[in-house]
């Protein structure tokens, strides 16, 4: 099957952008970061954007989306509902934390929060499909979310470290981030038997990436500023990530298509 290379995109950078505002609303009622959630929130706006426009890339005629957007009950429809409501939480969230409104600020985080874990499970229900066994089943999309967290907390602790500060919260995070891409990779990958057929390199590079280094970089990094540990976390997460979305096409069977 052909790798859809803009919808791996797409669900790379949104579920990137969903998680790293979810640690800025989680740092919101914590308070155990210094970090500025201004930065952070424009980089994931950033981020989500970039990703929306690879998923409008992927249809044929671009100009018919409108027609795509018609039908509620499609994958498409769901995503681009929150997309846009993700976008415009950490909008206002920024806004409001400029503005100093603190009780919109933790109110909106809380919105960008949910909105962030839905949009990077959804965009992996979106593929299930009966009469597909790598595709038929729930935790497809539970990988989908799953290696998206390690993107997330590597990418705010990154931030967090730029000016010199250490972060220990964040790197925590990362390490939890990456041992549940761990337990999700694994889990899907012995329901979908994809140990035993062509995927068994990308479920393994897939492991390692998204997995262990953020664990291990995050278990590292807790003792002080190590942005290093971060930016490595960071890239393997996002190696990880995109293995992991190239492995479902790649055993995938038959033909599969959005308005192509």
């Amino acid at each position: 099957m052909d790798i859809q290379w803009p919808l791996a995109v797409f669900t790379l950078l949104t579920g990137l952008a969903g998680w790293t505002f979810f640690f800025v609303g989680l740092n919101e009622f914590t308070k155990k970061s210094k970090q500025d959630g201004f930065v952070v929130g424009i980089a994931s706006i950033v981020f989500l954007a970039i990703g929306s426009l690879a998923s409008v890339l992927h249809l044929s005629h671009p100009d018919r989306i409108m027609n795509a957007l018609s039908h509620p009950t499609s994958g498409i429809f769901t995503e681009f509902v929150l997309v846009m409501l993700l976008g415009v939480s950490i909008l206002a969230y920024v806004v409001c934390l400029k503005r100093g409104w603190k009780g919109a600020v933790k109110a909106f985080a809380v919105l960008g929060m949910v909105f962030g874990v839905l949009i990077s499970f959804m965009a992996g229900y979106s593929y299930i499909m009966a009469g597909r066994e790598a595709w038929d089943t729930v935790l497809l999309p539970t990988a989908y979310l799953g290696t998206a967290i390690p993107m997330g907390a590597a990418l705010y602790w990154a931030l967090a470290t730029r000016g010199g500060e250490p972060a220990p919260f964040a790197a925590v995070c990362t390490a939890a981030g990456g041992g549940a891409a761990l337990l999700a990779t694994l889990a899907y990958a012995l329901a979908a038997g994809v140990f035993s057929g062509e995927g068994l390199a990308y479920v393994c590079l897939c492991l390692c990436c998204s997995g262990a280094i953020p664990l291990v970089c995050g278990l590292m990094g807790r003792g002080g500023s190590k942005p290093a540990l971060a930016w490595a976390a960071l890239v393997a997460a996002l190696v990880g990530g995109l293995v992991f979305r190239i492995m479902m096409w790649i055993v995938g069977s038959g033909f599969y298509g959005f308005f192509g």
